[in-house]
């Protein structure tokens, strides 16, 4: 997670390099196929060598709390697209439930959503199901490229947020074993490791920018996975004596997630710990977060650790490294069009990273929702999103309820149809991406039930630009670091 507040970012780190995003929440309710998913990881199967690929479901949140009636619309129920002939908007037709504005009945106060302010990645992370321990306790961790530290909360609890899955309790795990200060896994990898004057044991400690952390003790246990690369069988692969963070003292904005999966680039995210079973190699795919919740389980997508076959739409770009960053994932961006034009204002060098300084450049990471670009960089491409909107019928509201994002729009209009520009993101090698508008148009609900749809990006506050999950959902991403790339598949989640 690489921003401040909602859409968070690491920027007080005192013992770990971790980062996390998870929002708010008010209600949940399991799905069958996400507890037979949780029960999966409880197989207490014996140790076997590792797969060379580990195939890794993946779950959105809206398959775990469906919205609630009245909520937010998804863009993929609201929206009816359709390609025009030259691939440079997308004609635009509201669904019919959308065509009137007028306001539900006084008394029928359930279908609003108490949150309502324009929050649309309040629903942002993508799960993994896992086990930890032996016996394994079921955990539902996101899945986190701007991570290395994977940890849980953990019992006895000091401070802990309510989580969906049961609190994984060390006491209980045959495979649980404290750090002690003096190890060089203490020592020679945290970058400020604390001490626990009673038991000797490794601290770590992370903070966030919008004031969540989590604090505990550094210690190894087993972690399973539920491995679906099995041709249609699903087993449980065991990972033994895995580093990771044993949360005691932990608040903020987590919420429902019993921790984080870290698959960043450092020495303490799972990839690099595993790298001798699978190399170091990963891919994942995000699924449709629009998708129905009764069928979101099934279409998230997978993450999968190890060399899988290339989908031949798979587009490279040079994986970059920061090293004032080295834990995260770079790419150059060269710019942005829009309805097939290039934006070349506020690209006039690109954005590609400066090794010496450590500015510029462009994170991947699955952690944060909304994708940011540099405020020069950003103004271009929303003016000429704005220009290009209004040619095709979009008519551009100002509200305070949708002020997360400055270009919101509302697409009503006499025959129920607009169009809207293409986006596509260009990066270095000549891999783009080019976007569906589920992928850059945001749904947000006024307080009066109109819906809006706003770009979905930001200007970057802190020069760190981040791809978000909203803009690569639907897409293949690969993370190969023994080749220094990372690719863009479009349309490949099943």
């Amino acid at each position: 997670m690489l921003h401040k507040k909602k859409l968070r970012r690491s920027i007080i780190l005192t013992h770990a390099s971790s980062s996390a995003y998870t929002p708010r929440r008010r209600a949940f309710m399991a799905l069958p196929n996400l507890l037979l998913l949780l029960c999966i990881v409880s197989i207490s199967a014996d140790a076997t060598q590792p797969p060379r690929t580990l195939h890794v479901p993946v779950l959105h949140r809206n398959a775990i709390f469906p919205p609630a009636p009245g909520a937010t619309p998804s863009s993929s129920r609201l929206l009816r697209l359709h390609a025009a002939d030259d691939a440079t908007y997308y004609t635009v037709q509201l669904a019919p439930s959308l065509h009137s504005t007028a306001a539900a009945d006084d008394d029928d106060d359930r279908l609003r959503s108490p949150v309502i302010s324009g929050l649309p990645f309040d629903s942002g992370e993508y799960f993994a199901a896992i086990g930890v321990g032996d016996p394994p306790t079921r955990a539902l961790v996101v899945i986190d490229t701007g991570s290395d530290l994977t940890w849980l909360q953990c019992a006895p609890c000091v401070r802990c947020y309510r989580q969906l899955t049961p609190l994984y309790d060390p006491r209980r795990s045959g495979s649980y074993s404290p750090i002690p200060c003096a190890s060089t896994r203490c020592r020679g990898v945290l970058r400020y490791p604390g001490c626990d004057p009673r038991t000797g044991g490794c601290l770590y400690m992370v903070v966030y920018g919008d004031g969540s952390s989590s604090t505990g003790h550094l210690a190894t246990d087993r972690l399973v996975f539920p491995d679906g690369g099995g041709g249609g069988t699903t087993r449980a692969v065991h990972h033994h004596n895995v580093t990771l963070g044993c949360g005691h003292n932990n608040g903020g904005l987590l919420e429902s997630a019993a921790g984080i999966l870290g698959v960043g680039r450092g020495a303490l995210s799972f990839p690099a710990q595993a790298a001798a079973a699978y190399g170091r190699v990963f891919s994942y795919c995000l699924g449709d977060r629009a998708a129905r919740a009764e069928r979101a389980a099934s279409s998230a997508g997978y993450l999968v650790f190890g060399r899988a076959p290339e989908p031949p739409s798979t587009a490279f770009t040079p994986l970059r490294t920061n090293p004032r960053r080295p834990g995260l994932y770079y790419v150059d961006m060269a710019d942005v069009s829009v309805g097939g034009e290039r934006v070349a204002a506020g690209f006039s060098a690109g954005l590609a990273l400066d090794a010496a300084t450590g500015r510029g450049g462009v994170v991947v990471d699955s952690g944060t929702a909304i994708s940011r670009l540099p405020g020069a960089a950003y103004a271009a491409v929303r003016d000429a999103f704005d220009a290009r909107a209004a040619a095709g019928g979009a008519r551009r509201v100002a509200h305070a309820n949708l002020s997360v994002f400055d270009a919101c729009y509302d697409l009503r209009r006499g025959g129920a149809t607009v169009r809207v520009p293409s986006v596509v993101l260009h990066f270095a090698g000549g891999a783009d991406m080019a976007l569906p508008p589920a992928n850059y148009l945001v749904p947000v609900v006024d307080v009066d039930r109109r819906t809006y749809f706003c770009l979905g990006l930001q200007p970057a506050e802190d020069d760190l630009n981040v791809l978000g999950n909203v803009q690569q959902q639907g897409f293949g991403v690969t993370f190969d670091v023994e080749r220094g790339r990372i690719g863009f598949a479009p349309n490949v989640c099943v």
